[in-house]
């Protein structure tokens, strides 16, 4: 992976957000989002893993007062247990039709083009272990995609390919928010104070082992690709399933986002810099693989064409 020189722009910068994984704990972006909105900070760009991508999906539809009508459902654990679909057969322990039942109730667009803001996701490929980036297209498998913790929940089926989340390989997207155009990227960092208690039973442990991975990723991804400026939300003791504590995680992202509000202005006053034209060229990432597009929710033959024009297009340049 490299790094290019973008066009110089003029004027107004273009604002990203880059939404990080972190299960429960992503309830913290609502408060995040919300209190940016309400300090007048105008956000261009949203990329977001996992959590984030959920989140994410409705802040750029302008619609993250229906994430928060979305979170008030997890009213405690015994209910976070019953909206999941339990199905070991799927390629994981959650078949994920609730999960996608419940983005068709509450996310009020369908497509990426239907957006308010430019928007995108990361998955992984498990054939190739590459890095996907997902902007354009059906929006709801896109979002089911990001998300889905191998294990937990099944792969979303995307061709020949099986995407799983994002996280895997870029839990906090800051270089896809670069791709995307942002000039400068705030980032929200879910995991900077987590505190990990001992790993109890199969699925505490399979998370576990994901989490340890993703969060020594995140520290390098950091290193090579950093934001303009980070949020930090302080969640300390929040498990991976306790969709039910919202109103807290909601609450606290707020206080991090109030806190970071003098460093945002100070960034946003600053005329931009070469710095800030840095564009992500993802030169590692195969051409099919760069920016998969679904292009229909129900309709797996368009998946496979789609695919198929990608590689044909690789091919192609390949030749060149």
């Amino acid at each position: 992976m490299h790094l290019e020189i973008g066009p110089l722009r003029v004027g107004k910068p273009r604002v990203g957000i880059a939404l990080g994984s972190g299960s429960a704990r992503g309830w913290a972006h609502i408060g995040v989002l919300k209190e940016l909105e309400a300090a007048g900070i105008e956000i261009d760009i949203v990329t977001g893993t996992s959590a984030g991508g959920v989140i994410g999906s409705f802040f750029a539809a302008d619609a993250i007062e229906h994430a928060e009508e979305f979170a008030a459902k997890y009213k405690s654990p015994r209910v976070t247990l019953s909206y999941m679909d339990f199905s070991v057969a799927s390629g994981g322990l959650i078949g994920g039709k609730r999960f996608v039942g419940f983005l068709e109730e509450y996310l009020p667009v369908r497509k990426f083009s239907e957006l308010k803001r430019s928007f995108g996701v990361v998955a992984t490929d498990l054939s190739s272990m590459q890095e996907v980036h997902i902007s354009d297209g059906a929006l709801i498998p896109a979002v089911r995609a990001t998300v889905a913790v191998p294990g937990f929940l099944s792969p979303e089926v995307f061709g020949d390919y099986q995407l799983v989340d994002g996280g895997l390989l870029n839990p906090i997207p800051v270089s896809l928010a670069r791709k995307l155009g942002a000039d400068i990227v705030i980032a929200v960092d879910l995991d900077a104070h987590a505190v990990r208690e001992k790993a109890e039973g199969v699925t505490g442990i399979m998370y576990r082992t994901i989490d340890t991975m993703m969060n020594r990723i995140r520290l390098e991804n950091f290193k090579s690709h950093p934001a303009d400026i980070t949020i930090e939300p302080v969640l300390r003791d929040y498990g991976f399933l306790d969709f039910h504590r919202s109103p807290e995680a909601i609450e606290e992202g707020r206080r991090a986002a109030r806190a970071a509000l003098p460093q945002i202005r100070k960034t946003l006053s600053r005329p931009l810099s070469r710095s800030s034209r840095l564009l992500f060229n993802p030169g590692s990432i195969p051409d099919a693989l760069r920016n998969l597009a679904f292009r229909s929710e129900s309709d797996r033959s368009n998946k496979a064409g789609a695919i198929a024009q990608a590689e044909s297009s690789e091919a192609d340049s390949q030749k060149q």
